[in-house]
């Protein structure tokens, strides 16, 4: 290609005795062919352990970047709020305590937004079986309480997805906390194995009749070009998800008191206040609102946490982001809720040197920062990281390959199923959560059946992968994604307003842009499904993606994993 002569001319240019002078010496010296197979070997096994896993990860994960957006997407059906001022939150929070005290323990209150139009309050209430049951209630056009289902569900369910990859929460948190450990270590050894060609194999992808070629360059160019955000995501992702393990020595080694109580407040968790059991009339939300102002000009608020509302110990802190010049900009002023005095205050331009590392890694992690352009490209490395952990199954596939013999291995046959089972069922069931939740959106269990319906389709569509050929079961997946993505924009048509569709490209673009996305999605399904179809019946026969008989790919998958 064009972009790979001019590199190699300027690395000739540039470093004429390049050969000699550092591939040579690094294979020589450091990288024998012992070596580099057994990081090939680390690398092929992480890579088959956590891909899966990752793949779910990563492409719920360039979904969840525009999190705010699908909450948007998902409120067209409702009745749309006007926007409210402050007055009216304090009208909201009164009617709330009055009609459920039991609540005045812990709320939280989200001020109206232009996006986001309508004061909310949030109640989680503990149940006997010690787990929490929300509640959102919002003020009505009559200045009644109202309660309201949580539209915004669908938004929370992918994000759930992102970090659990399906499983429990009560466990899967921590087991793909353990697979970004992993990935972290495939990631080393697969720039390691990488190094001694990479100025040569960097920017080529070779489009030759072997296939095991196309998918390592491929996998190759991905890998290293988006490098930098792999590392940092496989970092902040082990620390977010089992970093609490890792401080854990400390606790008991180091610190006599609890880190959290040392270190929460820096960090963003404040401790909370206990009650007095003495009654106190609290200072207006304007008026709090108002101090908050005062110590951070121009900020964008985001919700206020009230503890013990109604009590002379009574707190709020008042969590929102400023324009710092870095990527920490979340503040939080914490207040006693009687008079606006300041408890506690978490300030960017004043953070230590801890505080700022985390919350600059969070920001990094959850693209907080540059705006919808930075959003974009994290979508897109979301999209290419998928990619990556499916190629890598791919080579594994490609390299068992017998090239004599039509009969393949029963243990590629048999991950050629899974790969396909899972990464075009998870994207398969991802659309049709999409289509759920519109459909069902005015039921009161709206949630739980999306959730229902992401989980048929996904086990579905592994169990529909295992038991058919893998080339026709993974063109009829692929097909299915295509007419699920295609059917959002159908179920949009129908249950959105009008009134909506009419001011969607000035007041409601996420509408227009989750739809064209949905039809672009379906058109690439679509013509991979025809790829697939095409490669099977043109393709060679001694490949997995041949069209051979179920049955003889059960006997094999049956056969070899009796020599296991």
């Amino acid at each position: 290609s064009f972009l790979r002569s001019s590199f190699t001319s300027l690395r000739h240019a540039i470093w004429p005795h390049y050969h000699t002078s550092f591939e040579n010496l690094w294979v020589g010296s450091c990288m024998r062919p012992e070596i580099i197979k057994t990081f090939l070997g680390v690398h092929t096994w992480t890579g088959l352990v956590a891909g899966l896993a990752l793949f779910i990860a990563f492409y719920t994960g360039s979904i969840t970047i525009f999190v705010h957006e699908i909450e948007a997407w998902e409120s067209y059906t409702q009745e749309p709020l006007a926007h409210q001022d402050q007055d009216q939150a304090q009208e909201l929070i009164d009617l709330f305590i009055a009609e459920h005290p039991e609540g005045s323990t812990a709320f939280r209150l989200y001020p109206s937004s232009k996006d986001h139009p309508g004061h909310s309050i949030y109640w989680f209430e503990q149940l006997e079986d010690k787990t929490f049951q929300s509640h959102k209630y919002l003020l009505s056009k009559e200045g009644e309480l109202t309660g309201s289902a949580d539209n915004a569900h669908l938004a929370d369910f992918i994000y759930r997805l992102h970090y659990t990859a399906g499983l429990p929460t009560s466990f899967g948190l921590y087991i793909l906390g353990v697979i970004c450990v992993i990935y972290g270590i495939a990631l080393i050894t697969g720039l390691i194995i990488f190094l001694p060609n990479w100025l040569k194999d960097i920017f080529q992808v070779r489009l030759t009749q072997n296939k095991k070629r196309f998918w390592l360059d491929a996998h190759n160019v991905v890998g290293v070009i988006s490098l930098p955000w792999h590392f940092m995501f496989a970092w902040s992702s082990a620390v977010l998800t089992i970093g609490i393990f890792f401080l854990a020595p400390f606790q008991v080694l180091v610190f006599d008191d609890d880190l959290l109580d040392r270190f929460g407040s820096e960090l963003g968790f404040p401790e909370a206040s206990e009650g007095s059991g003495e009654t106190a009339k609290m200072m207006p939300v304007k008026d709090l609102l108002q101090v908050s102002e005062n110590h951070f000009p121009g900020q964008a608020l985001n919700q206020l946490r009230f503890t013990n509302y109604g009590d002379a110990n009574a707190s709020v802190s008042i969590l929102g982001n400023v324009k710092s010049g870095t990527l920490t900009t979340n503040t939080n002023l914490i207040l006693r809720a009687r008079d606006g005095e300041m408890i506690d205050i978490i300030d960017p331009s004043k953070s230590g040197i801890g505080a700022t590392i985390y919350n600059g890694l969070i920001s990094l992690h959850f693209a907080n920062f540059g705006g919808y352009l930075v959003k974009w490209v994290y979508f897109s490395l979301g999209l290419a990281g998928a990619f990556l952990f499916y190629s890598g199954n791919l080579l594994w596939i490609e390299t068992r390959r017998k090239r004599r013999q039509t009969m393949q291995e029963g243990t590629a046959i048999l991950l050629a199923k899974l790969t396909t089972g899972v990464c075009v069922g998870c994207m398969a069931a991802v659309s049709a959560a999409f289509v759920a939740t519109r459909i069902f959106t005015n039921l009161p269990n709206s949630g739980e059946l999306t959730e229902l319906v992401y989980y048929i389709v996904f086990l579905g569509s592994v169990l529909y992968a295992f038991f058919r050929p893998v080339a026709p079961g993974g063109r009829d997946l692929l097909y299915c994604c295509a007419l699920l993505s295609a059917f959002i924009p159908v179920v949009d048509t129908l249950f959105v307003p009008s009134n909506v569709w009419g001011s969607a490209l000035s007041d409601h673009w996420p509408l227009v842009v989750v739809d064209l996305l949905a039809i672009a999605f379906a058109i690439i399904f679509w013509k991979l499904g025809l790829a697939v179809d095409a490669r099977a019946k043109a393709g060679e026969t001694n490949s997995v993606w041949s069209e051979i008989s179920q049955g003889e790919e059960v006997v094999q998958v049956y056969a070899d994993l009796e020599k296991l």
